[in-house]
């Protein structure tokens, strides 16, 4: 009997202990999910506040998380027990939820909104410093914090650009280029412009660095971006509030460079219950000196024949930029908003202008050409932009655009042409007019989940049609009477339309290691026409694959990988073949032939400790590129722009910050590049370039908020199809001081003190009978003083920070 009770025991005590054990293991897998939102007082949303998971019986953390641009939250795989919420955000009152008990019933546990309270108090002062550094290395881009460098004060976004690592500006043939490669985009606010590079590298040279928060340089752009562009996406970030309440800033300055350079910026931000209006605005006037000298020489039937000339450019630019923007809060869920900019830029010149013509090496012409040119650009647009959130990690956008440029730019020459001994021959009055509006109109939807707690998923379609008259006369006065010259003049009708589809997936798969995989596909549909006949018609699709990889080895290392596939199709005014006149015997003209330009891209970089190191590969097809022509009876150059065979390059950049001591820091890039081009003149031309790009940035604190600056840049000079840069180079010094009690910044800058920003072009073919030597003298040293003001409000949120649909489409009208 004892035998038989132990067992019936043993039996009562393993089913009890199984019982147990697969309630336990019931209570285990029965996870539930919490989310909610975290207001303020007045119900809107609070963007990264933290919010706490505790255990109720004794407060140990279990889980973190901060609030998404929408307020929302969200706490997965919560095991079944009783908890607490803790909510806690910079100026408010920490908040804890009551008991919030978990079943194994429990799926989904919604919250709604958590509402946090504005905490008051009284300090005497405090002063909050966040100084980032010059570069961040992020997953698809290298950002460059514009406010971390004392010597970019009352500079324009050109001259940054110009002082970036591997960015190459000629301001003269209004092209860029970064690391060696041309098929730049350049987007404000993440918006394209659609104006060609030329126009827009102007328009930047008149944008104050008072206004500029960061650039971004992203050379190999994921999925969501348009494949447009071999070289990469510039991004030009323009200042913005992220507070709440009615707040902002303003910049006044004033400098002289042989002419006086004043400008001016501010923004402003203002939100009261579901509206939120914001907005900004800058204006500069410049005037400006440049000094061009251009040579080319060719040998016909024996005999050598040269021109030369001398460009005194005396010009006065004035430019206005501004947009003003709306977002609405129609729900908890849904946003809306409206944005309108424009830009309008006026450029009046008066350039006295002297030539010679030689044979055999004696003078037998001299020209003196009076050069009057007005060359005014207008550019504005709407956005109307919606937004929902179905839950915290899904996401719809939906944007439509419309966007209108206008690019004006008569010219009038009048030329006398004279024996070398100096005998009038004769008079000539010319004159040329080039207009070109130009239209576009672009839907986007962009869809956004998060499919597992490490899988999210975006995709999206986005369609555009564009549509430009491009009219172009030359006109010579004969008898008090204006004739066209038919052959360089004309009228063409380009209509564009492209259709994109893109997925991508960014996977988490632990905490050092992530990846980001798209594919992309476009389809353009391009008509160039005439009054007479159609002179281009042309389909094509392609398919856009790109791949980003990040690993973390340790806290402060960071291994990057990443390739894409890009396009760079043939600009607007590249494929009309209508001829530009530039002086009696230069002209330009377009290239109906045109094939679009198919770009590999690689890039790996490491990151230890705030160093940056960087090498990329690029692998281009059918480049496209600038080529002279010169006909040798007359030495007459006609540029046009044709498909070259291809090329590759290797670039090697460092970036390395040195803390000295406290009061001493410097950032310092070097770069080193190898480029292979297949061009053509005569016959196929192979050239090879190496060369150096290297920048430093050194910043002295001294006592009282005082600070100095010492920047410099030096590039080595490279080459482009035919073309052979010299090297060339600048330094600056700025002095700053801070006025902490009234939010203020007085800045001293003293910019190219050297006078060694001067471009210099060669095209040297002997056994092609070419030779042009070009020099562009467009800065002189110049010294600037600012004053920069931060007002209103610190307390609240600013502008909802949205993409439009056009974000990537603004510059091709080239």
């Amino acid at each position: 009997m004892p035998s038989v009770v132990k067992s019936k025991k043993r039996k009562r005590f393993a089913f009890i202990l199984i019982t147990a054990l697969v309630f336990c293991s019931g209570m285990v897998n029965a996870q539930a999910v919490l989310h909610g939102f975290v207001v303020d007082t007045s119900g809107k949303p609070l963007v990264n506040a933290n919010v706490l998971l505790l255990r109720s019986a004794d407060s140990v953390l279990v889980l973190g998380k901060l609030t998404s641009e929408s307020g929302a939250f969200r706490f997965e795989n919560v095991n079944v027990g009783s908890y607490l919420i803790s909510c806690t955000y910079t100026g408010d009152k920490p908040v804890y939820t009551a008991p919030i008990g978990v079943s194994g019933a429990d799926k989904v546990i919604d919250l709604g909104n958590i509402r946090l309270e504005e905490k008051i108090m009284q300090m005497k002062e405090v002063v909050v410093v966040v100084k980032k550094p010059l570069y961040e290395q992020k997953i698809d881009r290298l950002v460059i914090n514009v406010a971390s460098a004392i010597t970019y004060t009352g500079l324009s976004a050109l001259d940054i650009l110009e002082r970036s690592p591997g960015i190459m500006v000629n301001r003269i043939a209004g092209s860029m280029s970064i690391n060696g490669k041309s098929g730049v985009i350049v987007m404000i606010n993440g918006k394209r412009s659609y104006m060609d590079l030329a126009t827009v590298i102007q328009m930047l040279s008149g944008q104050p660095s008072g206004n500029i928060e960061r650039i971004e340089l992203i050379t190999t752009p994921p999925a969501n971006f348009d494949a447009e562009g071999s070289a990469g996406i510039i991004n030009i970030v323009l200042k913005s509030n992220s507070k709440y309440g009615t707040n902002g800033s303003f910049t006044l300055t004033a400098g002289y460079s042989k002419g006086a350079q004043n400008a001016a910026s501010m923004n402003i931000n203002h939100r009261k219950g579901k509206i939120n209006l914001f907005g900004n605005l800058s204006y500069t006037r410049n005037k400006m000196e440049q000094f061009w000298t251009n040579y080319r020489a060719v040998k016909y039937n024996g005999e050598l024949h040269e021109n030369y000339s001398e460009n005194n450019r005396h010009a006065l630019v004035n430019q206005y930029d501004g947009q003003a923007g709306l977002d609405l809060e129609l729900s908890k869920k849904t946003i809306a908003g409206i944005l309108l900019s424009g830009n309008y830029r006026n450029w009046e010149m008066h350039s006295p202008n002297d030539a010679w013509y030689s044979s055999g090496g004696q003078v037998d012409t001299v020209v003196k050409v009076d050069n009057n040119e007005v060359h005014n650009t207008l550019y504005y647009g709407a956005n109307f932009n919606i937004q929902h959130t179905f839950k915290p990690d899904e996401k719809l956008v939906f944007n439509a655009d419309y966007l209108h440029y206008k690019d004006k730019n008569p010219n009038t020459y009048d030329n006398s042409y004279y024996m070398h001994a100096g005998g009038l021959l004769y008079n000539e009055s010319v004159k040329s007019n080039k207009l070109t509006p130009l239209e576009f109109f672009v839907l986007s939807l962009d869809y956004n989940r998060k499919l597992t707690t490490k899988v999210e998923m975006e995709t999206g379609l986005k369609g555009s049609s564009s549509h430009s008259t491009n009219t172009v006369g030359v006109s010579t006065l004969d008898n008090n009477e204006w004739l066209t010259d038919s052959l360089l003049s004309g009228i063409h009708y380009i209509n564009e339309k492209i259709g994109a589809a893109y997925a991508s997936f960014n996977i988490r798969f632990s905490e050092k290691t992530s990846l980001k995989a798209g594919l992309r596909y476009e389809y353009t549909h391009t008509r160039i026409n005439s009054e007479s006949r159609q002179e281009v018609a042309r389909d094509y699709g392609n398919v856009f694959p790109s791949i980003f990889f990040m690993h973390s080895l340790k806290q402060d290392q960071s291994f990057n990988f990443s390739y894409s596939k890009r396009i760079w199709r043939p600009s607007y005014s590249n494929l009309a073949p209508y001829v530009i006149f530039l002086d009696p015997k230069t002209f330009q003209t377009g290239n109906p032939a045109l094939q679009p330009c198919i770009i590999d891209a690689l890039s790996t970089s490491f990151t230890y400790k705030s160093k940056i190191i960087t090498l990329s590969y690029d692998h281009m097809a059918n480049t496209i590129n600038e080529t002279p022509h010169v006909d040798e009876a007359s030495n007459k150059m006609i540029t046009a722009v044709r498909n070259t065979r291809g090329g590759q390059s290797v670039t090697l950049g460092l970036n390395f910050p040195v803390k000295v001591n406290s009061w001493w820091n410097m950032q310092n890039n070097i770069s080193g590049f190898w480029r292979e081009q297949i061009s053509f003149y005569k016959e196929e031309v192979r050239t090879e370039a190496r060369g150096i790009f290297a920048n430093t940035m050194q910043n002295f604190i001294l006592p009282k908020d005082y600070s100095i600056g010492l920047s410099a840049y030096y590039n080595t000079g490279g080459a482009w199809g035919l073309y052979k840069f010299k090297s060339m180079g600048s330094v600056d010094i700025g002095f700053q001081k801070k006025l902490t009690k009234s939010r203020s910044t007085l800045a001293l800058n003293f910019s190219n003190i050297l006078n060694s920003q001067r471009a210099q072009m060669t095209a040297d073919l002997p056994d092609q009978n070419l030779l042009l030597r070009n020099i562009y003298l467009y800065s002189y040293p110049a010294v600037n003083l600012s004053f920069s003001k931060n007002f209103g409000n610190d307390k609240v949120q600013g502008k909802r920070q949205r993409a439009t649909s056009a974000e990537d489409e603004k510059g091709r009208a080239q």
